[in-house]
């Protein structure tokens, strides 16, 4: 069951530029709760197989985020997986948190609902327990990192890889371009709150209605009768992705193209006991992270979503 939240993700470095306060257009509703159950029927999930990884390991983008001085955490609560889809030969390597109220089931299920062709701009995906107050995520350099983010898990993946979709698929940044202050000109509101924050996270709401124009029979208009209102503000999200990235915010295919994986590290307390010692010395085999051979790279680009503003569960 879908419960009601409003949700604010990643105002940062990505929002620096917002809209001018001339900019004084209405919204349609206070935040996009109301497509869930659209998004979630019509989006159906790759099948997958989950893979945990051996205790003595970590991948070195979790072991970082462990450290962070704003939401560090133990890494001994921490699990690694690979959850390798049908429709790419390398696997997502993600990381859960045992307090996290997402289970690894249901993080798999909603990262094989994103399309292959975006999902491809996602290096890793960590999942970590909130301070109970909210719901949040956030998007630095394709790494996704979420915030007791519940059963808003869907919408919330769509919307942060925008953040990497407009930052590196299209031949610029769709919320920079002149493109985009134009379309957006011409229509009479936002889609939302959050979306009247600044282009980038516009750009990222607007992708979460694009998603459901595309795979929802009746499209953004058979569920908002004020669809006109942010009409060339999603159909342009939704030309950008046909014509400049091959339509990869449509479901099907293969992938192409990855993200290089962070490297397996060894976990600072992966050891093994060995007659009664510790032997760090006896280790198991270290993940293999590579690609591989014949999928293309996709090249890094250095972002960050920023500190996430915490929406409220009702």
């Amino acid at each position: 069951m879908y419960k009601t939240a409003s949700i604010a993700f990643g105002l940062s470095l990505l929002a620096t530029f917002a809209y001018p306060q001339e900019i004084d257009k209405p919204t349609l509703h206070d935040n996009l709760d109301y497509l869930h159950d659209g998004l979630y029927n019509n989006l159906r999930t790759v099948a997958h197989t989950l893979n945990e990884w051996v205790e003595e390991w970590i991948p070195q983008f979790c072991l970082d985020e462990s450290k962070d001085d704003e939401h560090g955490f133990n890494l001994a609560d921490m699990k690694a997986y690979d959850i390798k889809f049908d429709d790419c030969e390398a696997p997502w390597i993600v990381c859960n948190h045992k307090d996290s109220d997402v289970s690894i089931e249901t993080l798999a299920d909603s990262i094989g609902r994103i399309p292959v062709g975006s999902r491809s701009y996602v290096r890793h995906i960590l999942a970590l327990p909130g301070a109970g107050d909210g719901v949040a995520g956030t998007n630095g350099g394709d790494n996704i990192v979420f915030f007791d983010i519940g059963d808003n898990l869907l919408p919330a993946l769509i919307h942060e890889v925008a953040h990497s979709t407009d930052s590196h698929a299209y031949d610029e940044k769709l919320s920079e371009s002149d493109d985009w202050k134009y379309k957006v000109s011409l229509d009479s509101a936002f889609p939302n709150d959050y979306a009247k924050s600044s282009p980038a996270e516009d750009v990222a709401e607007s992708s979460i209605l694009a998603t459901y124009n595309i795979v929802v029979p009746g499209g953004y208009p058979g569920i908002e009768p004020r669809w006109e209102e942010v009409r060339n503000q999603y159909e342009t999200v939704q030309t950008w992705q046909r014509e400049k990235a091959d339509n990869i915010m449509t479901p099907g295919g293969q992938c192409q193209n990855r993200l290089e994986n962070s490297e397996a590290v060894p976990r600072p307390t992966g050891k093994r006991l060995l007659r009664g010692r510790w032997a760090p010395w006896r280790r198991s085999e270290k993940p293999d992270t590579s690609l591989p051979q014949g999928l293309g790279v996709i090249e890094p680009v250095d972002f960050n979503s920023g500190k996430c503003v915490r929406g409220h569960r009702a």
